[in-house]
């Protein structure tokens, strides 16, 4: 984020002789009385405070979390879903985001509300084409996106840094250094933000361009691999997709079954889902803008699939359609993922949208300063109609490789994801009350460094659990796909 303002030293007092808390000068009067309601905060959620994690006796089982949202999954991939948990406390807390919010709801949280991702672990960042085509780092993930105390997004983040730093075999010390780099990273770009031009705040985003030129001081292998998974995203358009996903058939185009990932939905399950979809893409386009409709019109309709993806989202629906335009070459891929209430409505309220496909649009948009276009809300029709959500499949979408990080690597990722999600938050949140809540020195780093720590505690014993209920045959495991 640029610097709206300029830096003095620490304690230094502004032009008006007022002493400056964050270091900068020339604050409006607006800006320096919010800052000063956000450091009020403290009085009843002290900074100290959000280090603190211990389940009480009354805590919900872990694995009966999981149960309760397997009951409106569907019912053969549950096994998958579990299958992919498993693998190891990382995997497990992707997949746990559940169980998180209902500890989050039992911690001391503060007034400050923003539009939170409600999933914000650090495999849900990554890289995606911008309306422009240029690659914008942000968040990429908005299942579970809901107004609510911004802090519970941030010890998220925290936490899943030190678990999958476990993961790698990393050090305690190690371990720590990435979650208390995420944290600074938030707090120091929201304390830019509050100086900021709330426009500016509005069109500021993470262009991977500008990542690399400030890359400086990276090692040649950081920015070799950050170079190489950039080229991969690129690849991963709608044209790319068509060799990996379709084959000819009879002069045309059908979508390759890949059992059990991706698989034709059998006609018993959902009767004429032909239809089904033709009826859903025409509810699909009314929520789109008319310049997004005219485009859409250019494409037909060609086939359809169930696919299976991600780790959490397994069992909830999600298919894939192919529409063609009148090239061979010219291929849209489009994905459709059912959304179900945000795991953060049962202590954050339910929001403003009822139908939950919109929820996740409309927060995705808020959040991200640049969005897929084709981004787009239905409700399904027939036996088992759902509500869902519409985005491209893969337009330039990327993630970085998490596993086998260096531990240097992985603290710098932690500062990227840090910056992106404090963005993402001063779009919908008060950017002043949050940076004078926060404070100018690392007191709260410091203290969400002992939460994460804490909680990827909670996480290896809540994973331990769930290896148990496997074992002893709670729930059903289908490994390895």
């Amino acid at each position: 984020m640029a610097k709206a303002a300029v830096k003095s030293k620490k304690g230094a007092k502004s032009a008006n002789g007022k002493k400056d808390h964050r270091g900068l000068l020339d604050l409006p009067k607006a800006v320096e009385t919010r800052m000063a309601e956000g450091r009020a905060e403290r009085e009843s959620v002290p900074l100290e405070a959000h280090g603190d994690w211990a389940p009480s006796d009354a805590r919900p089982d872990s694995v009966g979390i999981l149960e309760k949202q397997n009951a409106t999954r569907v019912p053969e991939l549950v096994p998958i879903r579990h299958g992919r948990m498993i693998v190891s406390p990382f995997t497990f807390y992707r997949g746990g985001a559940a169980i998180m919010a209902s500890d989050l709801a039992q911690t001391r949280s503060t007034g400050l509300r923003v539009q939170c991702c409600g999933d914000a672990h650090l495999s849900n960042f990554g890289v995606f084409a911008a309306p422009d085509r240029r690659l914008v780092f942000d968040l990429n993930d908005f299942d579970e996106t809901l107004r609510a105390p911004f802090e519970w997004d941030v010890k998220r983040l925290v936490a899943s840094f030190v678990v999958a730093a476990r993961d790698n075999g990393n050090r305690g010390k190690e371990q720590r250094a990435a979650a208390r780099a995420a944290a600074a990273a938030y707090r120091t770009t929201m304390s830019e933000a509050a100086a900021m031009r709330f426009l500016d705040v509005w069109y500021t985003r993470g262009d991977t361009e500008d990542l690399l030129n400030g890359a400086g001081g990276e090692d040649k292998a950081t920015i070799k691999a950050a170079q190489k998974n950039l080229a991969k995203a690129r690849a991963r358009t709608s044209l790319g997709s068509l060799s990996k996903f379709a084959e000819r058939i009879d002069g045309g185009y059908r979508i390759k079954e890949q059992p059990p990932v991706i698989v034709r939905p059998p006609a018993a399950m959902y009767g004429d889902f032909e239809q089904i979809v033709r009826q859903g893409l025409a509810d699909y386009a009314r929520s789109l803008s008319p310049d997004r409709r005219l485009v859409l019109d250019h494409y037909h309709y060609v086939d359809f699939a169930r696919k299976v993806v991600g780790v959490g989202s397994v069992g909830t629906e999600a298919f894939m359609i192919l529409l063609m335009g009148d090239r061979d070459d010219d291929p849209l891929f489009l994905q459709v993922k059912e959304a179900e209430t945000s795991v953060l409505a049962p202590y954050a309220g339910g929001g403003a949208y009822e139908q939950q496909g919109e929820r996740v649009v409309q927060g995705q948009r808020i959040m991200q300063a640049a969005s897929d276009p084709f981004l787009g809300w239905a409700t399904g029709t027939g036996a088992r109609a759902r509500e869902v959500y519409v985005r491209q499949l893969r337009d330039m979408k990327g993630s970085a490789v998490i596993e086998g990080m260096p531990p240097a690597r992985l603290a710098r990722y932690g500062e990227i994801c840090g910056v992106a999600l404090a963005h993402a938050h001063a779009r919908s949140g008060d950017a002043a009350k949050i940076a004078g809540y926060l404070g100018d020195d690392d007191t709260f780093d410091r203290a969400l460094e002992r939460f994460a720590v804490a909680y990827a505690d909670q996480n290896d014993a809540d994973y331990a659990e769930f290896s148990d209920a496997a074992d002893e045959g709670r729930i059903p495991i289908e490994r390895g796909v």
